[in-house]
């Protein structure tokens, strides 16, 4: 806020004596006033002390006290605040003063005030407004009855807050406080149209309660369906050692619609609505991680229904809870998951423990030991809620690993595994060993290239190539009653790399025994930076040469390709490709490409393919008009059902700073619910 810096008689060091560091001046000769005991400056009296300098049409300054009494068109400073006043009680001991019809600020603040008075490392501000850069005739600013900044907290606190346009008063606002150096509000107003839900006008803001603490309250009345209300919460509390991030938010509404349809399950939703979304990332120092996410829904269709720009993102919910500890080379952990919402199937684990030892040398040998064990309560729930099947199980595994040096970039690297899977089950227990033999040859090159392109911010190039030939064979040793597994801890689906390494299966359910080899080849080029280097391109390509797995499974031979080229940062290509060789299916296709022009046009292109899912592509773009205006559009296409299930436009104004309004038109065709134009326009204030 604009008295951060202004600490008259604060922080000066000795106290300046008013005889030999105070100069007192004007165009006429200073005089002596016997009667007030004053030295009289006037007219353009001039005040100065250190830094602070203080002018006026008179000044009186009492030598004893250290006061000086300013009038008539009295401006204060002290290098880097300007304060202009009607008049004005200074006391330069303390750096106290009071002041009438004041007008203040640093820059892009403005501030208007009936009085501003400071005492100690308080100063109150009454009847004040405060503006974004300045006043005009139609620029939004908040009115305070009081306004209240501790300089020694660096707080902030205001009572009877309203909003204003130019000087006609809006509405009124809740009291706040939080720190001087945050923002501390912002406010949006929302009004459009949506086929399901019809005319709706919606607001909200975010007050900073406290430095790391934010209130969020958004406001959404529909003239189908009723009233949306969701307040919410973020905070983030960082210390030297610890760090708490987290938000929640939610959302009810009493749906006064005629027909509102089925949930995913086919059965009528209700009229009374909720949802609740929360999350938290804690750090309690360097050891303890804690985390934890809830996702709850009234029904199925509840955020669907009223947030459908976000809803693309949050088709799947999962709730759960997790502990860790961190040691030198080893973490063990929890893992909590449950089925918050019943019209979901969920595969609740109540818990999981688990135990990882990383690679770790025995004693000063080159001998490398790895060991992971896990305790899960599995249990499958329908969408329903119903139990369908569980198992308690205990996995151990076990590896050792030695690498050989051959010399001229060569390493060698057999290695053994033991792996140990214990069910308990309702009935017979069943139980399995595997046993896995492994070999990996790799031949590692690096080459330095001095070459320097300021531009591209490029000091130097390093290309690591690395080749590598790999062979693994797990053989099930033993089994009891296998065949009463439930398949519960079993990937949905791999889209990425494949593992080979009998440690690396963690949802190992549906393991099988297999053979396979494995060619890779990995690429990477960098370049120094004044932390560690930055990334310029990466290329790996691997290719499964054989694969032999259980009759009755996947026998597919993949090849899998990543790509990554960002050679600034207003610059990227990635892509992924995995390909399933033996019967030609591409499992899955990908890539991004973004650029920037500065802050004038961004553009994003994407392209995804997943096994049977129609070919999309995706478009998005911003183009800088001016500085008041921009625009902003987004397009998916379907290749194969030559189709255009989403795009939007929109244009956003900013008529000042910190007052912005963003008119959208957004269309949605071939999904279940949302085919519709919708028609958007909205404004935000105080939201820079």
């Amino acid at each position: 806020m604009l008295w951060t810096s202004f600490a008259i008689g604060q922080n000066q060091g000795a106290e300046p004596s008013v005889n030999d560091k105070t100069i007192l001046d004007s165009d006429n000769e200073v005089y002596y006033d016997e009667l007030s005991g004053r030295l009289v400056a006037t007219p353009n009296a001039r005040l100065q002390s250190g830094q602070v300098l203080l002018t006026a049409n008179r000044i009186e300054l009492d030598r004893n006290q250290s006061e000086a009494y300013a009038n008539g068109k009295v401006i204060l400073s002290d290098g880097e605040v300007r304060l202009l006043a009607n008049s004005i009680k200074l006391n330069f001991k303390t750096g106290n003063f009071v002041a009438d019809e004041v007008k203040a600020g640093i820059h892009p603040w403005a501030f208007q005030s009936k009085e501003i008075r400071r005492l100690d490392s308080i100063i109150m501000g009454i009847d004040s407004s405060l503006y974004y850069l300045g006043k005009e005739k139609y620029e939004p600013n908040l009115k305070f009855k009081t306004i209240e900044f501790d300089q020694q907290n660096d707080s902030i606190a205001a009572k009877g807050i309203s909003v204003q346009i130019g000087d006609q008063w809006v509405g009124r606002l809740p009291s706040f406080s939080g720190k001087g150096r945050k923002k501390p509000w912002s406010y949006n107003l929302r009004a459009g149209k949506k086929n399901n839900l019809g005319w709706y006008l919606g607001t909200g803001g975010q007050w900073a309660l406290t430095q790391s603490v934010d209130l969020n309250t958004d406001i959404t009345a529909y003239t189908q369906r009723g009233w949306l209300l969701s307040p919410g919460l973020e905070w983030h509390i960082a210390g030297k050692s610890s760090d708490f991030l987290g938000s929640i938010e939610s959302g009810w509404i009493n749906d006064q619609g005629d027909s509102l349809g089925q949930d995913i399950r086919g059965l009528p939703v209700d009229h009374h609505r909720s949802y609740i979304k929360a999350y938290s990332i804690n750090r309690l120092d360097k050891r303890w991680h804690i985390a934890a996410q809830v996702e709850w829904n009234q029904d199925s269709e509840v955020f669907r229904d009223f947030h459908q720009n976000r809803f693309p993102h949050h088709q799947w919910n999962d709730s759960f809870g997790e502990i860790s500890y961190e040691g030198r080379n080893w973490t063990i952990s929890s893992l909590a998951r449950w089925q918050m919402n019943k019209y979901e199937s969920a595969i609740e684990q109540l818990p999981s423990l688990r135990f990882d030892l990383a690679p770790t040398p025995w004693g000063n040998t080159q001998i490398y030991n790895a060991l992971a064990f896990e305790f899960s309560a599995f249990r499958e729930r329908g969408h329903l809620g119903q139990l369908q099947q569980k198992s308690n199980k205990f996995d151990l595994g076990y590896e050792v690993i030695r690498p050989f040096h051959l010399g001229h970039g060569f390493i060698y690297s057999p290695h053994f595994a033991y792996r140990r899977q214990d069910y308990a089950l309702n009935g017979p227990d069943a139980s399995r060993d595997w046993g896995e033999w492994g070999n990996e040859i790799r031949y590692q090159v690096t080459g330095d290239y001095e070459w320097n392109n300021p531009i591209w911010e490029i000091n130097q190039l390093r290309h690591s190539m690395g080749f590598s030939l790999s062979h693994r064979k797990v053989n099930r040793l033993s089994a009891n009653k296998e065949y009463l597994i439930p398949i519960l801890d079993d990937p949905f689906i791999d889209l990425n790399l494949r593992p080979i390494d009998l440690m690396e299966h963690i949802q190992a359910d549906g393991l099988t025994p297999y053979n396979v080899f494995r060619i890779g080849w990995e690429n990477e080029l960098l370049t120094k930076t004044e932390g560690p280097p930055r990334s310029l391109a990466s290329f790996n390509l691997y290719q499964d040469l054989h694969r032999d797995e259980e009759k009755g499974q996947n026998k597919s031979e993949e090849l899998f390709a990543s790509l990554s080229i960002n050679p600034a940062p207003w610059i990227s290509l990635i892509g992924q490709s995995k390909i399933d060789i033996e019967n030609g299916d591409i499992i899955r296709n990908s890539f991004s490409t973004s650029f920037h022009d500065g802050t004038i046009n961004t553009l994003t292109i994407s392209y995804v393919k997943y096994l049977s899912f129609a070919n999309q592509w995706t478009a998005t773009g911003m183009h800088r008009w001016n500085e008041s205006k921009t625009i902003y559009g987004s397009i998916s296409y379907e290749e194969e059902s030559n189709n255009i299930p989403y795009w939007q436009t929109s244009i956003e104004y900013k008529m000042s700073p910190f007052w912005t309004w963003i008119l959208s038109l957004t269309g949605r065709t071939g999904t279940a619910k949302e085919n519709q134009t919708e028609l958007t326009l909205s404004t935000s204030l105080f939201a820079f």
